[in-house]
C-alpha cells in the first residue's frame, strides 16, 4: 500500500526495513522518515501492521508482505531496495538468509545486530553489521571520549537497563553468549586477558539510585576499538538492575540452548525482565570512561553518559542513521561492524538532538594523579 507521493520524491532511493513494524523497526522508519529524502519499503509478516504504518508516515511508503525465513520471499523483497535495513529477528536463528537476499537484488545491508556469520565482501556493495544499541552504540563510546591523539588510554565502559524483554529480544541475548560476542571477565591489555576481573555487586551509575550488579564481558567490538585507538586497557561490564533477569541468565549459562528448550527460556527471561521492572520506570544507560592525555599532554578523564526510556527506539535510531549513510554512500564498501565506519561525533549529535527523552552527558576533568578508583582491578 503507497500512500500519494510528492513529485520530489518519486526518485528518491527506495530502504526496505524488514521488521519494519515491530518495535525496533518503527523507530527505525520514523527516524528515516524524518529525513524527508527516502521512500520505504516496510515488510514483515503481518501485512496490516506494515500498512497502518505507512499509511501514517509523511513519505511515501509501501508495505509488503515478507517472511523473513524464506529466501524468495525475501529475494522479492529486496529487489528494487537501494539498502536493506534489517530489524527482524531473533538474529542468531536467521543468521545471513536477510544479507544474502539483499545483496544478490543488488542492495546494500545494514542489521541492527550481528547475525553470527562472518559474511565474503561482495564487489561494489557495503554491509554494516550491529548497528543497534548494544553491539552498536556501545562500541562508539571510545571514539566519542579519544577526541585527539590517546596513546596509552585506559577505558571502561558499562551497559544497564531496565525494561520489559520482547520474546526476539530475550533469545538473542541467550544465544549471544554462545556465539563468540565476548569474553566473560576479561580485560583487554593489547591482548584478550581472560579471567581478570570480578563481578561487582555495588556498582553505581549516575542517574541510577540504587547500586547494580555489574558483570565484566569484553566484547568484540570493544576490543576492535581498542585496538585501533591504540588503548593501553579497556573493560565492559553488563550491570543488572535487579535478581530476577540475572537468576535466569545465571540457569542458562554454559548449555546450548535450542527448539523448545531455548523458547521457554526465553518466556522465562521475559516475564523475569517485566518483574524486575514492575512498578519502576524503564531505562537504557551507556556509561564510558576513558583516561587519557590531552593534545597538551594533560592528562584527562572523560565520561559520556547516553539514556533513553526506550532501548528499541535507541536501536532503531541507530540502525536508521547507519542505513541513511550507506544509502548515501558515506561508508566505505565491504563488510563492517557499526562501531568501526559509523561517525562517533555524528551519531551523537543526531541522539542528542533527534529524540525528546533521550539525554547525553559527557564531563572532562583534568586529574592529577595516576588512575582513578573507577579504573582499578575489579571496580568500574
Amino acid at each position: 500500500m503507497s500512500r500519494a507521493q510528492p513529485a520530489d520524491t518519486r526518485s528518491a532511493p527506495v530502504i526496505g526495513v524488514l521488521g519494519g513494524y515491530g518495535a525496533v523497526g518503527t523507530s527505525a522508519v520514523r527516524a528515516l522518515a524524518a529525513e524527508g529524502r527516502f521512500r520505504l519499503r516496510i515488510g514483515g509478516r503481518d501485512l496490516g501492521a506494515a500498512r497502518a504504518l505507512a499509511a501514517a508516515l509523511p513519505v511515501p511508503a509501501q508495505a509488503v508482505r515478507v517472511d523473513v525465513e524464506d529466501g524468495a520471499s525475501l529475494a522479492g523483497f529486496a529487489r528494487g531496495c537501494r539498502t536493506v535495513l534489517n530489524c527482524s529477528g531473533p538474529a542468531y536463528l536467521l543468521l545471513g538468509r536477510a544479507r544474502t537476499a539483499a545483496l544478490a537484488a543488488g542492495a546494500d545491508y545494514v542489521d541492527v545486530m550481528d547475525d553470527g556469520g562472518t559474511p565474503a565482501p561482495v564487489p561494489g556493495r557495503t554491509v554494516v553489521l550491529s548497528a543497534g544499541l548494544a553491539p552498536g552504540l556501545s562500541g562508539l563510546l571510545p571514539a566519542i571520549l579519544a577526541r585527539g591523539p590517546v596513546p596509552g588510554g585506559r577505558f571502561s565502559g558499562c551497559y544497564a537497563g531496565l525494561g520489559v524483554f520482547t520474546v526476539t529480544g530475550a533469545v538473542d541475548y541467550l544465544l549471544s553468549a554462545e556465539r563468540g560476542y565476548g569474553t566473560p571477565g576479561a580485560v583487554w591489555r593489547g591482548r584478550v586477558v581472560p579471567g581478570a576481573l570480578r563481578v561487582e555487586e555495588e556498582h553505581r551509575l549516575p542517574g541510577v539510585p540504587r547500586p547494580l550488579v555489574a558483570h565484566p564481558f569484553l566484547t568484540g567490538e570493544v576490543v576492535s576499538r581498542a585496538r585501533a585507538l591504540g588503548l593501553a586497557e579497556a573493560r565492559w561490564y553488563n550491570a543488572f538492575d535487579g535478581t530476577a533477569v540475572l537468576d535466569v541468565l545465571n540457569r542458562s549459562r554454559g548449555g546450548r540452548l535450542a527448539g523448545p528448550e531455548l523458547r521457554a527460556r526465553a518466556g522465562e527471561l521475559v516475564r523475569a525482565s517485566a518483574l524486575d521492572a514492575a512498578g519502576r520506570a524503564p531505562y537504557h544507560l551507556l556509561w564510558g570512561c576513558l583516561e587519557g592525555r590531552g593534545p597538551d599532554g594533560t592528562p584527562v578523564r572523560r565520561t559520556v553518559v547516553i539514556r533513553g526510556a526506550d532501548g528499541s527506539e535507541l536501536t532503531g535510531l541507530v540502525g536508521a542513521f547507519a542505513a541513511a549513510a550507506v544509502c548515501d554512500g558515506r561508508l566505505p564498501h565491504g563488510v563492517h561492524r557499526a562501531a568501526d565506519v559509523l561517525p562517533a561525533d555524528e551519531v551523537l549529535r543526531r541522539l542528542r538532538d533527534g529524540r525528546a527523552g533521550v539525554t547525553v552527558a559527557e564531563t572532562e576533568e583534568a586529574v592529577a594523579r595516576g588512575p582513578a578508583p573507577a579504573m582499578e582491578e575489579g571496580v568500574l
